[in-house]
């Protein structure tokens, strides 16, 4: 009897150690993970490799999306990578002006071979910092030599800042987006200077008939040659045009314009091609042609 008491005891102190090992292993997965290494935080992202800032000058043509805009260099447009630090810069720029910058090429992680434009710097070259890019020689006027001139682009009729500019014996007003080139007495868009103006200043004896046999001459490799009457001109900018003749193809529009201005006869040679660009080209051409004035040039 006593043996067998003996025999259940012991097993009773066996099972309570085991018990007691068990709930000791009970919950294995609260405990910390074993980490023979160390913990380690995440690797910072590594920023891609930049170039060396690159500067330019160009005509700003607008924004492709929120964060990049377009940017005319040289007659080739580029398009540039906006951070919002520099987003900033373009309020006081409006498409079409001319501006200077700062940018600099950056490798794509994972792709050496594609590069992005991203913008660093940018500010609006004001008209009186073009080192006489929109005037012609020195102008003998007492015009102001800065002024606002209302211009109807797409629909919308706004006073828009010009410059005067001098010609050869006459004076006109240029908007930003424009250029006047004194010696071709040429005014040009200069995002693309394939939109322009030749003006040609005429003696005051010309003879209109004479000059509607030239027009139909220049007009005829363009397309079929058509006078638009004093009917069809009475609404637009060019209703006082003695001769306004034009001819036009898939490509562009050319017009051959005599007008009196300020007493004196004058030819303007438009060519116009087909593009973006010809929304604004021939009103703001129109409102510069109309603001000539006959000047004294002491250009050399």
């Amino acid at each position: 009897m006593r043996n067998t008491m003996n025999i259940s005891a012991s097993l009773l102190v066996l099972l309570m150690g085991f018990s007691l090992v068990a709930c000791g292993n009970s919950s294995p997965a609260a405990q910390p993970p074993t980490n023979n290494t160390g913990e380690q935080s995440p690797a910072p992202e590594q920023r891609p490799e930049d170039s060396a800032a690159i500067e330019a000058e160009g005509i700003l043509t607008g924004w492709a999306d929120p964060h990049t805009v377009e940017i005319h260099v040289e007659e080739v447009p580029m398009a540039f990578q906006v951070e919002e630090d520099v987003q900033k810069s373009f309020d006081d720029i409006d498409d079409e002006d001319s501006v200077q910058f700062k940018y600099v090429e950056r490798t794509i992680e994972g792709d050496s071979t594609t590069k992005q434009l991203v913008l660093t710097e940018i500010t609006k070259i004001e008209a009186d910092d073009t080192n006489g890019s929109n005037a012609g020689g020195n102008v003998t006027s007492d015009r102001p030599q800065t002024t606002e001139l209302e211009v109807t682009v797409e629909g919308m009729t706004e006073n828009r800042a010009a410059t005067l500019a001098q010609g050869k014996g006459y004076s006109l007003y240029v908007f930003e987006p424009m250029a006047f080139d004194a010696e071709d007495n040429e005014l040009t868009m200069k995002i693309d200077p394939d939109y322009n103006v030749e003006i040609e200043k005429l003696p005051s004896d010309f003879n209109l008939d004479a000059l509607k046999m030239d027009a139909k001459e220049e007009l005829t490799e363009t397309g079929e040659v058509k006078e638009l009457s004093k009917e069809e001109l009475s609404s637009g900018p060019m209703k006082d045009a003695g001769l306004f003749m034009m001819a036009q193809n898939d490509k562009k529009t050319q017009y051959f314009i005599v007008k009196e201005l300020d007493g004196n006869g004058f030819i303007f040679h438009v060519d116009a091609p087909v593009g973006e660009p010809s929304e604004g080209f021939l009103p703001m051409a129109y409102v510069s042609l109309n603001s000539i004035m006959n000047e004294e040039n002491t250009a050399k």
